[in-house]
């Protein structure tokens, strides 16, 4: 009974978090450090987002991964199992309702902008607190600084493959430790191929949901697309709503892809919705099966100088990536519009600075912030 209670405590957090957490994968990771080592003392602080760069060294989506490491350390196979479900099942639900009433949302009203632009505030001053927080422990010395410029430039100037980005830094910490002691598309059009479609992006899915987006329009967007054919505008609008829902970027699409394809093919709601979950839980199976086994390797030989190499290699980069993720939601929060386009916003902007400030004392829980962000934003638009 213990075992389940675990279980359930772990599936309910993760179901929490990607429920109320708008932004994609590098949010989701920070309120997830928060929470299972604030609120449930489960990991050390920063320990999960200390592993961002080992979530980028294997396929699969940041938000998943970073439930099967949790799920995983907390309950083995099971609460890897249970985490995973929590983190994209959300997505299912919210999306699946999103993809059914598309026609009908009222994308430009000022009231859900303001309630959003609140949200993204929120999340930019939680990434400040969580780069603020793991700073000293992943940034140290010469090479530390000397990385975290490097993957910092390569990422954000030169917009370098965080993927490649990694191995490097993999191959310098081991050097280091050491001297010391596309994909074409599917042509084929039938339902039954969802799952291979979505497998093939969760194996391709190296450095988070936003890789993904070449793949989606190439198979998705335009007349001699081999799936849908979506105009550009619609697809334009997919993505601003996968960024203003709760969920990570990449299960969102896959909801909404899977859903459409099945509605094509059936023209049936609950057909589509099983469509919609075959095709989220394909895009989550690759990675999260690579990533479990390599981390019982890690832990396995964790002396090892090879994986200290690892580790002391990677370590800068965590701090690199989620500097990167603070400059995207900043911008998303500095300006009206999710796009980091439209006018300045002082009430985004103060959010943003409030949130980081409450997070880096202590005074507020994570989901508390998030909401009353989002409210205060909305109060202000009412008032002016």
């Amino acid at each position: 009974m213990k075992k389940l209670g675990i279980l359930w405590q772990l599936f309910w957090e993760m179901f929490k978090i990607a429920t109320f957490v708008v932004g994609g994968g590098f949010a989701i990771l920070a309120v997830a450090d928060e929470v299972f080592s604030k609120r449930k003392g489960w990991t050390k602080e920063g320990e999960v987002v200390a592993s961002l760069p080992l979530f980028q060294m294997f396929p699969g989506i940041i938000a998943g991964n970073t439930a099967i490491y949790i799920g995983r350390k907390i309950a083995g196979a099971w609460g890897a199992f249970a985490a995973l479900v929590g983190v994209f099942l959300p997505s299912v639900i919210i999306f699946s309702v999103v993809s059914a009433g598309y026609g009908f949302i009222p994308l430009g009203n000022r009231f859900l902008d303001a309630a959003f632009l609140g949200l993204r505030a929120a999340l930019t001053g939680i990434i400040f607190a969580m780069v603020w927080r793991g700073w000293r422990k992943s940034v140290d010395g010469l090479y530390g600084y000397a990385a975290l410029a490097a993957s910092l430039s390569a990422i954000m100037l030169l917009h370098v493959n965080p993927a490649v980005v990694i191995a490097a830094a993999l191959a310098c910490g081991i050097a280091a430790k050491t001297a010391q002691a596309r994909s074409g598309a599917l042509t084929l059009r039938s339902t039954w191929m969802i799952p291979l479609i979505f497998m093939k992006y969760g194996l391709l899915a190296f450095g988070g949901g936003y890789v993904l987006v070449p793949m989606y329009i190439n198979d998705f967007v335009g007349k001699t697309a081999p799936f849908l054919q979506l105009q550009p505008g619609e697809f334009a609008d997919v993505m601003a709503l996968t960024q203003m829902t709760p969920g990570p970027i990449a299960v969102n699409c896959a909801t909404f892809f899977g859903y459409r394809i099945g509605m094509a093919d059936f023209a049936s709601p609950f057909a589509a919705v099983g469509c919609a979950f075959a095709a989220t839980l394909a895009l989550l199976i690759p990675g999260s099966i690579l990533l479990y086994v390599a981390l019982g390797s890690i832990e396995r030989f964790r002396e090892s100088r090879i994986v200290q190499g690892i580790l002391f290699g990677v370590r800068p980069v965590t701090i690199a990536m989620m500097l990167s993720a603070l400059w995207a939601f900043a911008g998303m929060s500095v300006w009206t519009r999710g796009d980091g386009g439209g006018s300045f916003s002082v009430v985004g902007t103060a959010l943003a600075v409030a949130t980081a400030l409450l997070m880096i004392r202590r005074k507020a829980g994570v989901v508390m912030l998030i909401f009353a962000s989002a409210a205060i934003a909305v109060a202000v638009e009412a008032l002016v």
